[in-house]
C-alpha cells in the first residue's frame, strides 16, 4: 500500500536525524582525512559514487540538480550541470566500473525543494545512464507502473552482470534494470517493511542487503526470499540511511554516525560492530568503496538542517556549512572510537 504524502514526507525527515548541531555559519575545517571542502553551501548532497579507472568521486545534488565530480587532490568540478538533460533531484549513484557507466538517480516530489524550481511536484523517478569516458548521457529509463503510482526511487547498486538494482520509499519495493533491457520492472516488494533506501550487493552479487525502517533487509537475487538479520544489538534510534558492502562488513550510515557492522560467514546476523565516525556529522548520507580500503563520504549533507520541508526551500546561505567530504581508511581500526558488541559465537 502508498504511504500517503504527510506519511511520507514525515518519514523523510526522521530518516535525516542529525544528533550533532553544527554552529551557525561556521566552516568545518579541513583535515588529513578531507577529500574535498566544497564552498557551495546549498548544494544539499545526497548520493555519492567511486570511479576506480579515474579515482573520482562523485557527489549529487538533491537541491541543484546536478552531479559534481572530485579528484584525488580535492579539486570539484560539475560533472552534469543543474537541470542538464531534463535532470530533477539527484539521490542514489553507482559507478559500474566494467561497462565504464555512472547510473544516477533523478527524483522529484511535493516536499523536495529544488533550483530551478520543479513546477509538476508529483512523485516521480527516472534512472539515467552516463558515458564516463565521453561524459555523455546514454539513457534515460522509467518504470512500468500499474496507473498513476506514486515513484519515489531512492538508492541503487550494481550488479557484476550489469543488472541494476532500486529501492522505492513510498510504497517500499525494489525495482530492477536488467542489462540490456529498456524498462525498470518491480523486483520483490518485502513483505511489511517500510521505508526501503540504503542498498548494496554482497561481492558475488548474490545478496542484497537493504535497510528499512524495520530493520535491515538480507534478500536472496535468485530466489527473492528475504530476512531482517539478527543483531546481538539494535541499530535504533536512527535508522540507516546509506549502505556500502566491504570484506564481509556493512558500512551503514545513521545520520550522526557510520558504523561498520561485521557479519557471520553465512551473512545472516550481524556479529560485531564498530564506530568509523561520529564527529559530528550532519545528515551524514552515503559513502562509497574506494581503492585499498578506503571510503569516502558525505559528511555533513545538512539534508534535513538545511532544508525547510514544510515551505519547500533552502536555508539562507549564512545558515550552512561548506559541505565536507570526508574520506577514512576502513582497515585501520580507531581504538579510541571503537565500541564492539561481540556475539555469543565469538566466544565459543
Amino acid at each position: 500500500m502508498n504511504i500517503n504524502f504527510n506519511n511520507f514526507q514525515i518519514l523523510l525527515l526522521l530518516l535525516f536525524c542529525v544528533a550533532c548541531s553544527f554552529s551557525k555559519g561556521k566552516n568545518t575545517k579541513p583535515s588529513s582525512d578531507t577529500l574535498a571542502l566544497i564552498t557551495e553551501r546549498d548544494l544539499i548532497p545526497e548520493g555519492s559514487a567511486y570511479d576506480p579507472r579515474s579515482k573520482r568521486v562523485f557527489i549529487s545534488s538533491m537541491y541543484k540538480r546536478k552531479i559534481i565530480a572530485i579528484e584525488q587532490g580535492g579539486k570539484y568540478y560539475n560533472f552534469v550541470e543543474t537541470g542538464a538533460d531534463d535532470l530533477w533531484s539527484v539521490f542514489g549513484m553507482e559507478v559500474d566500473s566494467v561497462r565504464n557507466k555512472l547510473w544516477v538517480i533523478s527524483t522529484k516530489g511535493k516536499s523536495i525543494p529544488a533550483t530551478p524550481a520543479i513546477l509538476d511536484d508529483s512523485w516521480q523517478s527516472r534512472l539515467y545512464c552516463y558515458d564516463l569516458a565521453g561524459k555523455k548521457l546514454v539513457g534515460i529509463y522509467e518504470a512500468h507502473l500499474k496507473g498513476k503510482e506514486e515513484l519515489g526511487f531512492n538508492d541503487l547498486t550494481v550488479a557484476k552482470n550489469g543488472d541494476v538494482y532500486i529501492t522505492e520509499s513510498i510504497s517500499s519495493k525494489i525495482y530492477v534494470l536488467k542489462n540490456g533491457a529498456s524498462v525498470i520492472v518491480e523486483f520483490v516488494q518485502p513483505g511489511s517493511s517500510t521505508f526501503l533506501n540504503g542498498i548494496t550487493l554482497s561481492n558475488d552479487s548474490e545478496t542484497l542487503f537493504v535497510s528499512s525502517t524495520e530493520g535491515l533487509l538480507k534478500i536472496d537475487v535468485a530466489t527473492k526470499s528475504y530476512e531482517i538479520l539478527q543483531s546481538e544489538f539494535t541499530t535504533t534510534p536512527q535508522p540507516i540511511d546509506g549502505l556500502a558492502f566491504f570484506n564481509n562488513s556493512l558500512i551503514a550510515h545513521q545520520g550522526a554516525m557510520i558504523r561498520r557492522l561485521y557479519l557471520d560467514d553465512t551473512l545472516d546476523s550481524i556479529v560485531s560492530q564498530e564506530v568509523v565516525d561520529d564527529h559530528c556529522l550532519n545528515s551524514s548520507t552515503t559513502g562509497e568503496i574506494g581503492e585499498d580500503g578506503w571510503y569516502y563520504y558525505i559528511a555533513n549533507s545538512q539534508i534535513r538542517s538545511g532544508v525547510d520541508y514544510k515551505k519547500k526551500r533552502v536555508k539562507p546561505l549564512d545558515s550552512l556549512q561548506d559541505v565536507l567530504i570526508k574520506r577514512r581508511k576502513l582497515n585501520q581500526i580507531n581504538k579510541n572510537s571503537l565500541t564492539v558488541y561481540l556475539a555469543k559465537s565469538t566466544h565459543n
